[in-house]
């Protein structure tokens, strides 16, 4: 999707909100929504122009007499949105060339950790010291870059992008992460940020995704004297189970481990 800063002041949005249709205008921008989560060219199905967008026949009339919708079989095209946005070959073949670069980059790093750890033996250091300093340097050179902007490739493959998507797994479990990802990397394509601003975009991006689809965020789990982590870790059961002082302890200390996460 594609949606310009100077969208507010476009001639024709500026009509639309003369004419009492500024609601025809979030159609309009909802409408560009679906058509870059779904890729459909710029293809607005009749169902879902009013069952999913909820859009009545005189917002969309509206959008159809100022030129910004084009009515077709079957429903509505935007006009001129292959001019502004990328089309769906495109986006499925910048995907292929990510998850090959991605690939590529892991497989490279694999043969590298081989390597280091064949070198390690040969000039007599033990893996784990090899491992050590590996692991010192690319500390190193992470804190040093850090700051730097990086493109969303780059972003995919950093050890943030892998913590972001813990959190948002166990805030969001039912939130399909691989569709999220993928209407996200066609949103911010060819755009440059730093990691941290990544990340924000990133998890802020699901958030309001899984808002929009009806999906509550979870509920931590809250663990007490008789719940089956305290229960395991003390080897007792559920008719075993008793809220004396090793109990209540275990089950404080979890929750504080829990809320450090």
């Amino acid at each position: 999707m594609q949606l310009v800063n100077g969208f507010y002041d476009n001639d024709k949005v500026r009509d639309l909100v003369r004419m009492g249709h500024a609601d025809s205008v979030g159609i309009f921008c909802m409408a560009l929504s679906l058509c870059g989560d779904r890729l459909t060219d710029g293809f607005v199905p009749r169902r879902a122009m009013l069952a999913n967008l909820g859009a009545t026949e005189e917002q969309v009339r509206a959008l159809v007499d100022e030129g910004m919708l084009e009515e077709v079989d079957g429903g509505w095209l935007i006009h001129d949105y292959l001019v502004h946005n990328r089309s769906k070959e495109q986006v499925l073949h910048a995907r292929v060339k990510s998850a090959e670069r991605v690939a590529k980059h892991r497989s490279d790093q694999n043969v590298t950790a081989l390597h280091r750890n064949c070198n390690g033996v040969t000039s007599g250091q033990t893996p784990e010291h090899q491992n050590t300093r590996t692991q010192k340097k690319d500390e190193e050179e992470y804190s040093s870059s850090s700051s730097k902007e990086i493109g969303l490739n780059d972003f995919e493959l950093v050890r943030e992008k892998a913590h972001a998507n813990a959190a948002i797994i166990r805030d969001y479990p039912n939130l399909d992460l691989t569709d999220a990802w993928n209407a996200f990397a066609a949103r911010h394509y060819g755009e440059t940020r730093t990691v941290n601003d990544w990340c924000r975009k990133w998890k802020g991006w699901c958030q309001r995704r899984a808002k929009m689809s009806g999906i509550p965020p979870s509920k931590p789990h809250r663990h007490t004297w008789q719940c089956e982590h305290v229960l395991q870790a003390l080897g007792r059961d559920k008719e075993t189970a008793t809220p004396d002082q090793q109990a209540c302890q275990l089950a404080e200390r979890l929750n504080k481990e829990q809320n450090t996460q």
